[in-house]
Formats: structure tokens, C-alpha cells, sequence
């Protein structure tokens, strides 16, 4: 956990020159607390790993892509520094600045083409092939980019308390910043916990008590239930105990929740393959998965990257806290590549599909803009 020392350190200043120097950094707020938490590793590169694993008895961060290819890796930021003041400062200073990155052209779906792509994923889900699969897009967000990240991720973290607000640099890798609502895995000592959420809708100033969900979201919810209730059966976790699911906030959009919490002792390979199973989780990718995941490389016009992935601190005793990463960003030279996506069912409609991907783009654009 960062500690900020001293008056004198002002933190978008500090986090500016972090973000003008060549070196891994991250910097987050947990749900439902003001702390901010920070950690840099200002020698060598990131480490690579193929399974969580590589990265347990060691303190830092991990940032992994929705699905590993040569291109984009899972990512290990060593924490070399972790304290917020002057030392750490004249220290990030003393090295070198980062080089412009060249970044790849990114496709930009219109609104005609993302229902043309919905309409090609429901004859598989008609046909039963399979019983869900996510859609996503990005939206480009002109004339914003590194030189407003600080201040948006501030800002992202002051209008969104309750959700895990991040921003994370890898020289080569590429910047991001976001706000997501979904929980992974938190292990912690001998208690162990995830989430399942699916199902969106705008909030819109009503109670919560008030929300009513159409049976297309509430079965969206209950294939994602369903999964992580076979993963924990797989690895004969028992006495899990499951809350929901509720009506979530998160800002002007709610979603169907479900809490899964258990006390069961959990060894680091299992807790390895047991993230492995679970990511990417029915809410990002669809069921059955490897179906899913089939029809998104076949449809989507771009990759993923990092988004739909996962993020989080680890600690060198085991504890962790890993993220889905949605609700995010990647922050260009001179823009920012929102990416957002959606539930498709065989029962799906895509103008309101679209629509949906449009009220979850907004929880990010009325903050940056």
C-alpha cells in the first residue's frame, strides 16, 4: 500500500512524472476506499508469465489481456517503490524519459456495423450453438490523451467510489485507465471471493428496490452463476456461501450481482488454474466459453487487448485482488480508445444492444470530458 509523506507532494504532479519516464507503474483505489495505492518498477522490464502462478511470493501488480498472444502478454509490474514522496520523486526523475510509441491503427465500429455483427451472432445463438457471447467496440475519444490521463484518472476516482479505479503504464505496452465494477478473485488469508455480473441498464434516479429486469438479463446473470458455481465444484471448494443476486450500482448504471465467498484452503497451483478457468468469465467472453470465444475472434474487427482482461495487486504473503478490466481506456498520444461491450442473447435486440454499449461509453466520457 502507498504511503503519501509529506505535504509537499502534490499527486498529479508526481503521477505526470511518472507517466514522462521510462518505467512500469501503477497507481489504484480500491472499492469503498480513498486510499490511493501506487507501486513502480523503475528497473528492467515487466516480467512475462503464462500462468499466475510465475508471479505468487512476489509483491507487485499483473495486467493481463483478455486473451495472450505474442502480441499482447500477462504483464508482472515489480514494486521497487511504493512510497508517494520526495525520495521516490528525485528518484522516478533520475531516469529516462520515455520514448513517443508508435500505437496500431484501431477499428472503429459504426453503429451499422456493430447490429450488422449482432445479426451474424444470433443465427449461432438461434441455433443454439451456443447460449451467450459479448460483443464489444471502441469509441474514439479525439483530442484527449496523455497529457489528460492524470486528471481523468482522478477524477474517475473521485465520481466512482465504489468501483476498483486504475491506471497502469507498461513502456511498449500501453497505457490505461479505468473504473470496473467486477471483482475477479480476492484471496485474503484463508477467505476466498468472486462475483458473477451481468444484465445493464440506466439508473436514472430510481431506487434500487425499484429496478425490474426483463428475463433476457436475468438469464444472462444466471449463465454466468452457473459457471462459476461449476468452477467452484471443480475444485471441491466447499460451504461457499452466494449473496444475490441484487440490483448493483455502479454510477448511473446498474447491473444484476451475485457475491460467492468462501473460507476454504486454496494452495497456489490451484488458485492458479482456478483463475485460469475463470477468465475470461461468461460476463466477458460468453458460454459455453470456447465457443464463445470462437465467434468474437471470428466477428470482431479488432483486438481486444487488454480490455475484457484482468488487473490487480498481488502480495508476497498470497493475498491478492484481481479485476476484470472493463469500464476502461487506452490512452493514445493525442485520443483515447474507449472500449465497451454487451451481453448477446438469442433474444437480443440490437438497436438496444448498441444503446447499451452507449450508456456504459458514458460512465467514462462525462468524467473525461
Amino acid at each position: 500500500m502507498s504511503i503519501i509523506e509529506g505535504e509537499d507532494i502534490d499527486i498529479h504532479d508526481f503521477l505526470n512524472v511518472c507517466l514522462g519516464k521510462d518505467i512500469a507503474f501503477y497507481a489504484f483505489t480500491r472499492p469503498d476506499s480513498n486510499t490511493l495505492e501506487f507501486g513502480a518498477q523503475i528497473e528492467g522490464e515487466t516480467e512475462k508469465y503464462d500462468e499466475l502462478k510465475e508471479c505468487f511470493a512476489k509483491s507487485g501488480f499483473v495486467f493481463a489481456p483478455f486473451h495472450a498472444n505474442e502480441k499482447y502478454q500477462s504483464h508482472f509490474i515489480r514494486r521497487e517503490i511504493s512510497k508517494i514522496n520526495q525520495e521516490s520523486l528525485q528518484l522516478i526523475k533520475s531516469k529516462a524519459d520515455i520514448a513517443l510509441q508508435n500505437h496500431d491503427d484501431l477499428h472503429i465500429s459504426s453503429r451499422e456495423e456493430y447490429q450488422a455483427q449482432i445479426e451474424f451472432m444470433l443465427a449461432d445463438l438461434k441455433g443454439e450453438k451456443l447460449e451467450k457471447a459479448i460483443l464489444s467496440r471502441i469509441e474514439l475519444l479525439e483530442n484527449k490523451g496523455r497529457k489528460d490521463a492524470v486528471s481523468s484518472f482522478l477524477n474517475l476516482r473521485d465520481t466512482y467510489p465504489k468501483a476498483f479505479v486504475f491506471m497502469v503504464d507498461i513502456p511498449k505496452v500501453g497505457l490505461w485507465i479505468g473504473a470496473t465494477p467486477e471483482r475477479l478473485v480476492r484471496k485474503c488469508e484463508s477467505t476466498f471471493e468472486t462475483m458473477a455480473l451481468a444484465g445493464t441498464q440506466k439508473l436514472d434516479g430510481r431506487k434500487l428496490e425499484n429496478i425490474s429486469w426483463e428475463q433476457k438479463e436475468i438469464d444472462e446473470q444466471a449463465y454466468v452463476v452457473e459457471y462459476i458455481q461449476s468452477v467452484f465444484d471443480k475444485y471441491q471448494l466447499k460451504d461457499v456461501e452466494t449473496d444475490g443476486p441484487r440490483t448493483a450500482a455502479a454510477g448511473n448504471i446498474v447491473h444484476l450481482k451475485t457475491l460467492f465467498k468462501t473460507r476454504a484452503e486454496i494452495n497456489n497451483q490451484e488458485l492458479s488454474n482456478f483463475v485460469k478457468d475463470l477468465h475470461p468469465t461468461p460476463a466477458v467472453c460468453g458460454l459455453s466459453k470456447d465457443l464463445a470465444l470462437d465467434l468474437i475472434h471470428r466477428v470482431e474487427n479488432h483486438d481486444r487487448e487488454y480490455y475484457a482482461g484482468y488487473l490487480g495487486p498481488i502480495e508476497e504473503n498470497g493475498d491478492l485482488s484481481l479485476f476484470v478490466n472493463l469500464r476502461s481506456m487506452k490512452v493514445l498520444e493525442n485520443s483515447m480508445a474507449l472500449f465497451v461491450g454487451g451481453g448477446i442473447t438469442a433474444d437480443s435486440l440490437p438497436e438496444k444492444e448498441w444503446m447499451e454499449t452507449c450508456f456504459k461509453a458514458q460512465t467514462l466520457l462525462n468524467v473525461i470530458k
